[in-house]
């Protein structure tokens, strides 16, 4: 943790070689969601491991010394890799992205838990590759993007934040499909964040040309 006053840095864990990444912070500021690699090694054969898939625990956000003790695991599914996981405005609700590995395809799933624990709620089918999931100001929609047209698009969905699930089908909120101007097709590294009335997304500008080598014989 960096204090934005002593401009000082403290170790909220210790080393590890777990994967680790911070998605959001509780509403008091107390917790933080954070994915991370399963500390169970799966083995692959008697010369190759591989490690468990990505889980989400919650973390003190406090550099006490016992924080780490205090740290739990609140989404994980031996099938899936769990990402981007991030509160509802109320804190009642988390929603988060799992994804598997399929025969032909990967399978990408948009879910909503409750934060104190619960089964899975779906939001999205899973036939197209949904990731970013985002909370509206109020709570009341859930933004994502989606490659559900062929090129990678903000869409978003309302969610009833009382009953815990989806209302109505997906609508799209952005039209970028151009290599002129688009969302990369690498999904990792994009990220979106929102406002009450604007969205920053990351884009990119792809662009291609053929050449012809004249004297290529001398």
């Amino acid at each position: 943790m960096w204090s934005a006053e002593s401009r000082d840095e403290q170790p909220l864990t210790a080393p590890s070689g777990l994967a680790m990444y911070v998605y959001d912070w509780s509403s008091d500021g107390k917790q933080l969601l954070v994915g991370q690699e399963s500390s169970n090694t799966l083995v692959l054969s008697p010369t190759q491991n591989a490690r468990g898939p990505s889980e989400v625990w919650l973390r003190s956000a406090s550099p006490a010394a016992n924080s780490e003790r205090a740290a739990r695991k609140i989404i994980s599914n031996p099938e899936y890799d769990v990402y981007q996981p991030h509160f509802s405005p109320n804190g009642r609700w988390i929603v988060f992205v799992a994804i598997r590995s399929q025969p032909t395809l990967p399978e990408s799933i948009l879910y909503v838990t409750p934060a104190a624990g619960g089964p899975w709620i779906r939001i999205t089918n899973g036939q197209h590759w949904d990731d970013k999931p985002r909370w509206a100001p109020d709570g009341k929609t859930l933004y994502f993007v989606s490659g559900r047209r062929g090129f990678f698009n903000v869409f978003g969905i309302r969610f009833d934040p009382v009953k815990g699930k989806a209302v109505g089908d997906p609508f799209r909120v952005t039209a970028f499909e151009s290599p002129a101007l688009m969302v990369p097709k690498y999904i990792y590294p994009v990220e979106l964040s929102l406002t009450q009335d604007k969205l920053v997304l990351t884009m990119e500008k792809r662009s291609g040309s053929i050449w012809v080598l004249d004297n290529v014989d001398r």
